[in-house]
């Protein structure tokens, strides 16, 4: 009987215990769950085995700080080891999890949680996680960026204190457009691909805290186009590569447009400060001239490039106010047409720089070995300043210290000055000296022509929205003089009856001069009229009496122009550039001509 009520007593007490260790466990879960905003708890069973638990289904919400977390896990299955005391999870395995988190972020895929109720092993790992999920519109140091949207596949692990985890293929981040400080830029549809990327990360989980993170790898960019005054609207891409901290991002990589422009770029974002950004670029031949003026709009449109080497080297930094911009353009033997004008060798520097509202280019020696729109100026020199506002970059300041250039054997240049480009029409001093005459005959499509001396003058050049002209300008020939001939068979019509005109043909065959003294007069319509005065004799004529001859002459210059160069003395370029204009206005002709007819 003892024994018995012994054996009744011992069984009494372990269910006595084990009532009562269920009670403490179901307030301890109850306890838990609520200090955690944990509801909404349900699951539909596996089965159960010595190796372990598995469940179809597990789904639970969280509240936390005002924000509401969900789970949703299929076929979980939780593995244990055998002790002494009881089982222990090893690892919690969960085939598909779904997780809608606060802000509309939602992640789908697989999760395995290694030694659970283990905090100092405890380790999360994903091999295909994807996340999707719309990021707020926000500003970061001046820049607005619209609201944008997420979506990532992530592999990787976490524990307790730290994680390491790789985006893969289709990781991106799109926004529909971002907005520069001043409002003066935008971006529309920009892509971040970000495949291949690695984040590490150091932090803290109660309370939640960053304390390192680093963000490497490869990255892409893509936008479909940039509006900004001085480019051509059109698609760019990026590919480079990716540097971050917690303090600041890097970015290094190539940037080209879809017309061909190619610039080698690095950017530093520091979060806290102000970010900075160099650009190289450089463009070759015929391909890189074409790739430049489809992609910048102050280039102009009669520009064409085909020969030499264009770099450039460019620094901004971007305050919160405005922009700044510090770099050189170098020119290396560069050549090619502007129009129905050739020019080679164009080589020197140019600096620019950018204060915010402030423009200002500067040159201390550009050259240019031939400028010829059908006669040549040669060893053209540039040197000098422009300054101007970026709300009014075509209405600045323009400083000549010297712009000089040879031409038939002697000089033109402009005198040094101040210029500003609003008060329009612009008056451009221009100094001739040491013009050789025989060079001057030889140019001019006519045959026989010969002379000798030297010319010099001062020619006040007029430029304004109608175009070029020049009024009252004089040249005059360098003591002692020199000689004129012109063929006796081009003059004879101006003698015919009249004895007068018979003795001057005679004497412009050979004639010696010891004045000869211009006035030269330029309309808008391209005609140039010359006052021309000669004092001298021919030793042919009256034995070499004195004679004095005034002459007005008048050319159509745009007409002369147009015969030098379709006789050659440019290059096939530009006669073949005027030969299709002319044949192009005979057509133009021909059909309005024909649609009078018809009226």
């Amino acid at each position: 009987m003892t024994l018995r009520r012994c054996l009744l007593l011992l069984l009494s007490l372990i269910v006595m215990l084990s009532m009562a260790g269920g009670l403490y466990a179901l307030v301890a879960w109850e306890t838990w769950r609520k200090a955690n905003g944990i509801s909404n708890l349900e699951w539909q069973w596996g089965d159960v085995s010595l190796a372990g638990l598995r469940l179809d289904r597990l789904s639970a919400t969280q509240n936390r700080e005002g924000q509401r977390y969900h789970m949703v896990g299929k076929q979980l299955s939780q593995a244990w080891s055998w002790h002494w005391y009881g089982p222990m999870p090893e690892a919690i395995v969960i085939d598909q999890l779904a997780l809608t988190l606060p802000q509309g972020v939602h992640a789908e895929g697989d999760l395995t949680i290694s030694s659970p109720l283990e905090p100092d092993k405890r380790q999360l790992t994903t091999n295909d996680m994807k996340i999707e999920g719309r990021l707020p519109e926000r500003s970061i140091a001046g820049w607005t960026m619209s609201e944008g949207r997420i979506n990532l596949t992530v592999s990787g692990k976490a524990s307790e204190r730290s994680a390491t985890l790789t985006l893969g293929e289709q990781s991106r981040v799109e926004f529909d457009d971002i907005a520069a400080p001043g409002e003066d830029s935008r971006l529309d549809d920009l892509v971040f691909n970000l495949a291949g990327v690695t984040l590490l990360g150091d932090y803290q989980l109660a309370p939640m805290a960053l304390d390192r993170l680093a963000v490497e790898g490869p990255f892409e960019a893509a936008v479909a186009t940039i509006h900004n005054a001085q480019l051509i609207p059109q698609p760019w891409r990026f590919d480079g590569q990716l540097d971050g901290t917690l303090t600041e991002l890097k970015i290094d990589g190539r940037l080209s447009s879809d017309a061909g422009a190619i610039a080698d770029t690095h950017m530093n974002y520091p979060f806290e400060g102000v970010p900075a950004l160099e650009v190289s670029m450089n463009a070759e031949g015929t391909s890189g001239g074409r790739a430049l003026a489809d992609t910048f709009t102050a280039w102009p449109a009669a520009m064409e490039v085909s020969d030499g080497r264009v770099e450039a080297a460019l620094s901004a930094r971007f305050p919160f106010q405005g922009i700044r911009v510090q770099g050189d353009i170098d020119f290396d033997n560069v050549g090619g047409l502007y129009a129905r004008t050739a020019w080679t060798g164009l080589d020197g520097r140019v600096n620019l720089s950018l204060d915010n509202d402030d423009v200002n280019v500067r040159t201390s020696d550009l050259t240019l070995d031939t400028l010829n729109p059908g006669i040549a100026l040669r060893d053209v020199r540039v040197a000098g300043f422009y300054r101007a506002r970026r709300s009014q970059v075509a209405n600045g300041t323009l400083v000549l210290d010297r712009a000089s250039s040879e031409l038939l054997g002697g000089e033109v240049r402009v005198t040094p000055g101040e210029w500003q480009l609003a008060d329009m029409p612009l008056r451009v001093p221009l100094e001739l000296s040491g013009i050789e005459l025989a060079q001057l005959m030889q140019v001019y499509p006519a045959e026989g022509l010969a002379g000798s001396g030297l010319l010099q003058g001062a020619i006040p050049v007029r430029i304004g929205p109608e175009g070029v002209s020049i009024d009252s300008g004089q040249v005059q020939a360098v003591a002692p003089g020199g000689t004129l001939k012109l063929p006796a068979d081009r003059l004879k019509g101006m003698a015919q009856g009249n004895q007068a005109m018979t003795l001057v043909v005679q004497a412009m065959e050979n004639f010696h001069y010891s004045v000869l003294n211009s006035t030269i007069d330029y309309a808008q319509d391209g005609t140039l009229t010359l006052g021309l005065r000669l004092e001298g004799s021919s030793p042919e004529v009256r034995d070499g009496h004195p004679i004095v001859l005034n002459i007005n002459l008048e050319e159509d210059i745009p007409a002369l122009l147009t015969s030098l160069q379709l006789s050659g003395r440019v290059n096939d370029a530009v006669t073949e550039k005027v030969r299709n204009l002319i044949r192009e206005r005979e057509a133009q002709r021909q059909s309005t001509g024909a649609g009078n007819n018809q009226e």
